[in-house]
């Protein structure tokens, strides 16, 4: 090996930790960078988030729907049980945590056993001031819910 090849070996070998240096501070910056658009997204995230909770909170006099809502008869003199479903459009009275009380306004029938007209009344009455779960309840956007919404933006 002569000295010219040795000479420009070192000097490659010297100059190789600068340049390393150099791709480690710009990848440092652009993972930097990366961070914070992370967190700035995820501001944006809980925002939304947040906006939309806002936007379909229940409200008292509110409607909401109860899709497939289980329930079961016992008949008094046979005992025997007779299981159905049916769809509720109810009237919110309360709100609490988790829960809503609330009354029944109408429902949409299933199947053949709630359709039957002596049973109408006793299935309405089941679901009043009745507390369901509101991960059951469909809100209804109606223009009553709309004014209720405009009324919390402005104050009142």
């Amino acid at each position: 090996m002569d000295s010219q090849t040795l000479l420009n070996l070192v000097i490659i070998l010297s100059l190789t930790p600068l340049a390393l240096i150099i791709v480690i501070a710009f990848m440092y910056s652009k993972i930097k960078s990366q961070v914070i658009t992370i967190a700035d997204l995820r501001i944006k995230m809980s925002q939304n988030e947040d906006k939309e909770k806002e936007f379909m909170k229940f409200h008292i006099g509110s409607k909401a729907l109860l899709n497939n809502y289980g329930l079961t008869h016992t008949d008094s003199k046979t005992g025997t049980k007779t299981s159905f479903s049916v769809d509720y459009e109810v009237e919110i009275v309360d709100i609490s945590e988790e829960q809503l009380k609330v009354k029944a306004l109408s429902f949409s029938a299933n199947d053949s056993w709630s359709r039957d007209p002596n049973h109408r009344q006793g299935i309405i009455n089941f679901m009043q001031d009745r507390w369901v779960s509101k991960k059951d309840a469909q809100l209804i956007l109606d223009e009553s819910y709309n004014r209720q919404v405009k009324l919390e933006q402005l104050g009142l």
